[in-house]
C-alpha cells in the first residue's frame, strides 16, 4: 500500500525554477508542439503525476487514467485554438498541481471514480493551454501530433517510474517519505503559481 507514495517524490527532482511557458523551440511544427509540455515544469508535472496515478491505482485505472487526460485534453487543445476558452485557464493548471502533488501526498486514497473526473479537470486546462499555443497555420496538425505524443509519453513514464521504484524499493519508511516529499513539493510549487 505504502508503495504509493514513492514515485511521486521523482518529481521533486525537475527544478521549480523551470516557467509555465518558457520559450519554446520555433512557433509551429511537430518539434515546438513535442517540447511544449516538457518546458514547464507545471504541464510536466500533472502529466507525468497523472501516469503515476494509474500505476498506483493499477487494474484498469492505469489505462483509464491517461486515456482520459488525452481524450480531454485534446477537446481543450480545440477549444483553445477555436478561441473557445474558459477564464482562468493559468489558475486551473496551477490549481492542477496542488491537487496533483495532495494526491500523490495521500497515496490514490481518493475512489477511483473521483480522481478521474479531476484528471478530465486538469486535462481540460493544459488542452486548453496547448490549443492558444497551437500555430494557425498549415503546421496545426504537426504540432498538435506533437503535443499528444509528448503528453501520452510523459503518462507512460510516469507508469515506469512507479513500477521501477516499487521494484527497487521496500522501505515503506522511504517510500512514504520520498513520496510525501514530492507530493509537498508540486503543491509549494502549484501554491505559487497561484500568488505569483
Amino acid at each position: 500500500m505504502k508503495k504509493k507514495y514513492l514515485l511521486s517524490g521523482l518529481l521533486a527532482l525537475f527544478s521549480p525554477l523551470a516557467l509555465a511557458h518558457p520559450g519554446h523551440i520555433g512557433t509551429h511544427g511537430f518539434e515546438s508542439g513535442f517540447i511544449h509540455p516538457l518546458t514547464g515544469i507545471d504541464h510536466l508535472s500533472v502529466m507525468l503525476g497523472v501516469g503515476m496515478l494509474a500505476a498506483l491505482f493499477g487494474g484498469q485505472a492505469r489505462y483509464r487514467l491517461p486515456l482520459a487526460f488525452v481524450a480531454i485534453m485534446i477537446v481543450g487543445g480545440m477549444m483553445g485554438v477555436s478561441g473557445l476558452v474558459m477564464p482562468g485557464v493559468e489558475i486551473g493548471i496551477a490549481l492542477s498541481v496542488v491537487a496533483m502533488g495532495i494526491l500523490l501526498c495521500s497515496g490514490a486514497r481518493l475512489s477511483e471514480k473521483a480522481t478521474l473526473a479531476l484528471v478530465m479537470g486538469f486535462a481540460l486546462f493544459h488542452g486548453m493551454a496547448h490549443g492558444m499555443e497551437m500555430p494557425l497555420d498549415s503546421q496545426a496538425m504537426y504540432y498538435f501530433s506533437g503535443f499528444v505524443l509528448a503528453t501520452t509519453m510523459l503518462h507512460m513514464f510516469g507508469i515506469f517510474l512507479v513500477q521501477l521504484a516499487v521494484s527497487c524499493m521496500k522501505n515503506r519508511v522511504i517510500l512514504n517519505a520520498v513520496g510525501f516529499g514530492i507530493g509537498m513539493s508540486m503543491t509549494v510549487f502549484g501554491g505559487s503559481l497561484l500568488f505569483s
